[in-house]
């Protein structure tokens, strides 16, 4: 599916959420608006797949309550322990009926209403489109700098291990089709937060454009995310993804099932 076949494409939001009932209300009221910010972008919005990752709060309580008030909420259930936010993400669009896949954190830190600029990116021919708060154009507000700049430490050596162009690797903010997402995460190994620098790595390796495009990003000071904590874990992550992925050349896709549509690109690059 492509724009090109349909010029209104469905999209579905998925969503990991662990511990989030502080944030789920200020997520809910955003969906309240988001008709209209994927409207604006050409698409429609058919679902939002929202992920509990085997949390111990009320998550699951408040998803349910959010569904039974809008169809389109569909919680994705069933996780007994945390297992990490790529394994929540990988439930989430295994779980995604809709032409396309919109990957982004519950605090939506970068706003609905950037997505035209990802879909600007699809029709001009990228493979997947990813927001970026590391390259021109990109603005932050109520940043820490103790994050940035360690944002900065990390995305280089990302870039040093695996060889990928990409300056920001994990942006909460990124639009592939959705056939193409299922096959990039159906051989994952990295359950956590490095999963993003494991899907890039395999579209890069299969020679799919990636349009790395300057989005807005909001910090949410409530994030549970201790960033020294999870850096040294996705260090440790993206060195087991280098070597099986870039030196044992382990990345390659698998292929399609079946003669489904193609994603934006005609044939498999592998």
């Amino acid at each position: 599916m492509s724009f090109a076949d349909d010029p209104t494409p469905s999209l579905a939001l998925v969503l990991p959420a662990y511990e989030e009932q502080a944030r789920l209300p200020g997520l809910f009221d955003a969906l309240s608006g988001a008709d209209a910010a994927v409207a604006g972008a050409g698409m429609r919005l058919t679902e939002v797949l929202i992920v509990d990752d085997g949390s111990a709060d009320r998550t699951a309580e408040l998803l349910e309550a959010a569904a039974a008030e809008d169809p389109r909420i569909k919680p994705v259930l069933g996780f007994e322990r945390n297992r990490g936010k790529g394994a929540a993400v990988a439930a989430g669009v295994r779980a995604a009926t809709a032409d396309y896949l919109l990957l982004a954190d519950v605090d939506l830190s970068t706003p609905l209403g950037e997505l035209p600029k990802l879909t600007a990116a699809m029709r001009d021919g990228a493979d997947l489109a990813i927001g970026s708060r590391a390259v021109s154009g990109a603005v932050l507000e109520r940043a820490l700098l103790h994050r940035v700049l360690l944002g900065k430490a990390f995305n280089a050596t990302v870039r040093l291990l695996t060889g990928l162009g990409v300056r920001d690797t994990q942006c909460g903010f990124k639009l592939l089709p959705a056939d193409l997402a299922k096959r990039l995460l159906s051989t994952q190994h990295c359950p956590g937060f490095a999963f993003d620098v494991e899907l890039l790595m395999r579209a890069d390796a299969a020679g799919l454009a990636i349009a790395e495009v300057p989005v807005l990003y909001v910090h949410d000071s409530r994030s549970s995310v201790r960033v020294g904590r999870a850096a040294q874990r996705m260090l440790r992550e993206v060195c087991g993804l280098a070597y099986r992925l870039r030196l044992r050349g382990e990345a390659a896709l698998p292929r399609r099932p079946s003669a489904s549509p193609a994603a934006l690109s005609a044939d498999d690059p592998d």
